[in-house]
């Protein structure tokens, strides 16, 4: 009797020995088919197996929608503040990717220094009656452009206002008027801004200034000027226009035309597909290094005392209210 039960002990001891090497066979078997086990799954075969696990396991860190979560938890312990700062941070970015975009939109556009140009008076329009002045404009830009030389392009191309392009030539004409306070000078520039497959070589630029035109073209290969132009100042600087007396009353007319010029011996298949974009900025010719803070005070002080004011916020351009007599335009302007 006692020995069967021992052997009956002795069986069931076995047969506790056996069962974890079942279990373990178990877990190697799901290593051969899974390979790879996440860690809570590992977890649960801890606090089942304890130390039956098999060491060697393959454990993955990957928790479905891990990311999400933490992105919603730590939304959720930012306070209010901090969630405005977070809006107002990335409407800022916002804003200026699109400004960035609409800076280089067109073939051309004109850039007038709105803090010590636009809020003294001064203002461009595509108009010589300055119905729409304001501070910046844009051409339309030319598609599918081919060459074109510079004896097809039209006779009146400076008798005409705003865009006017034609077939494979950009043309645009503004005004720069001084309805303003105080005379003044200013600097007004050409430049390069981008440029692909070399089509820079062969393009050519005419700009009329108050019915004057000269024509800018980048230096041939020898180093000389082109036949007819005068080269460009540097590779991004096509040319410079600098007026020191820009009186009250005064209104300047310009003129731009681009086009490819087929007679040009670098205008070969090569720069087909090109593209060229320039820009122009109209700048003052001083340095004004007073502070922002104090130019809007005195623009409220103009505005209270009735000494000429301007907008103080600088986003309405002068209707000529300032000159006494008449309204500035380009038929009544000073400088005829």
């Amino acid at each position: 009797m006692i020995r069967k039960q021992k052997d009956k002990k002795r069986q069931q001891n076995e047969s506790d020995q056996e069962q974890p090497l079942k279990k373990k066979k178990h877990l190697r078997k799901k290593d051969r088919t899974d390979q790879i086990i996440r860690i809570e799954e590992l977890e649960e075969l801890m606090a089942k197996y304890g130390d039956d696990v098999d060491p060697e396991t393959v454990v993955s860190m990957y928790i479905p929608h891990r990311k999400r979560r933490r992105i919603g938890a730590a939304l959720l312990h930012l306070d209010k503040l901090n969630l405005l700062l977070l809006g107002l941070l990335l409407t800022a970015v916002l804003l200026f990717i699109a400004a960035f975009m609409q800076e280089k939109m067109g073939n051309f556009t004109i850039n007038l220094n709105r803090l010590e140009l636009y809020r003294k008076g001064i203002s461009i329009s595509e108009t010589g009656n300055f119905e729409d002045a304001t501070a910046r404009l844009t051409a339309s830009n030319v598609q599918d452009a081919t060459n074109i030389s510079i004896d097809d392009l039209p006779d009146n191309l400076d008798g005409q206002e705003g865009s006017h392009n034609g077939k494979n030539y950009m043309a645009y004409t503004y005004y720069l008027r001084n309805a303003g306070k105080e005379d003044l000078g200013y600097i007004a520039t050409i430049t390069l801004d981008s440029c692909a497959k070399g089509a820079e070589k062969a393009v050519r630029i005419a700009v009329w200034r108050n019915g004057e035109r000269v024509v800018y073209a980048a230096p041939a290969e020898d180093g000389d000027d082109e036949d007819g132009c005068t080269s460009f100042e540097s590779d991004s600087l096509v040319c410079t226009y600098e007026e020191k007396d820009f009186l009250v009353g005064n209104v300047d007319r310009y003129t731009i035309v681009i086009w490819m010029e087929g007679d040009d011996p670098e205008c070969v298949d090569s720069i087909i597909g090109g593209s060229v974009e320039f820009s122009m900025h109209i700048d003052a010719d001083y340095d004004d290094h007073t502070s922002l803070l104090w130019k809007f005070i005195k623009d409220i002080k103009d505005t209270l005392t009735g000494d000429k004011p301007i907008d103080a916020a600088g986003n309405e351009a002068p209707n000529g209210s300032y000159y006494p007599d008449r309204e500035i335009t380009w038929s009544t302007r000073r400088n005829k």
